[in-house]
């Protein structure tokens, strides 16, 4: 039955900007838009924070479920597919508190994680599965529902990322990243691939080899964040240039 549907829908295995790719992010845009659009329709406060957690709870439920599922069925287990210290998968269960506190400390750290991390996880992804697998479908749902929640944040919320919150973003990322390498040394995983590369292609493939692309991610994080930033520099000189006339 898988392979039917897999076949009948899309490649019966995963191509890059093959038409399940393509489907998934179309998916994406016109769910976004939804939810962007229900929330701002909503006339006070409390309901646009409802509307954004029950949003950013799709994906934490279905991360868990199929993470329960794997532990009751799956022998040996695979740690790095049900511990949630992917920098994503860690995200996407914190990213509900974001929702219901409306805490724009988190959104200043999780703009630059997810708008320079999770959209370069869409655009190469490191699934090798195709639909309707159930690692496939998280993989796909949660790294979308992620740039949902922080578009949502921007255009319901109304929050803006600053330099100061790259600054703190910095700071955080490597104090988790010297946590998750304790994790790696402990549970002999893999998380956020800082003992090896993914499997398939990524923009790790072009920084060298191990330890070294880490040390050269840090400086591509540091751009890959400016850059997302950009966008908010650009808007506040518009809106302080004097109109003409």
């Amino acid at each position: 039955m898988h392979l039917f549907i897999s076949t009948l829908l899309f490649q019966n295995r995963f191509v890059s900007y093959g038409s399940e790719h393509l489907s998934w992010l179309l998916y994406g845009a016109l769910t976004t838009i939804f939810w962007i659009w229900y929330g701002r329709r909503q006339p006070d406060e409390p309901g646009k924070r409802r509307i954004g957690l029950i949003m950013s709870l799709v994906p934490v439920t279905l991360w868990a479920s199929i993470s329960v599922y794997l532990i009751a069925y799956t022998d040996p287990v695979d740690l790095n597919l049900v511990l949630p210290f992917h920098v994503c998968y860690f995200i996407n269960l914190m990213m509900p508190v974001l929702m219901w506190r409306r805490s724009y400390f988190l959104f200043e750290i999780f703009y630059f994680v997810v708008m320079a991390g999770c959209i370069q996880a869409l655009l190469t992804p490191d699934v090798s599965t195709v639909f309707p697998d159930h690692i496939n479908i998280r993989y796909f749902v949660v790294h979308i529902a992620l740039v949902q929640s922080i578009l949502y944040a921007i255009f319901v919320f109304r929050f803006r990322p600053t330099w100061k919150g790259l600054g703190k973003t910095l700071i955080w990322m490597n104090v988790y990243f010297v946590f998750v390498l304790i994790i790696n040394l402990l549970l002999d995983t893999n998380f956020m691939f800082l003992r090896k590369k993914p499997a398939s292609a990524s923009l790790l493939d072009h920084l060298g080899d191990w330890p070294w692309y880490i040390l050269v991610s840090e400086f591509v994080a540091v751009l890959l964040f400016a850059v997302v930033m950009l966008p908010f520099v650009a808007g506040r000189r518009n809106k302080d240039r004097p109109a003409a006339g």
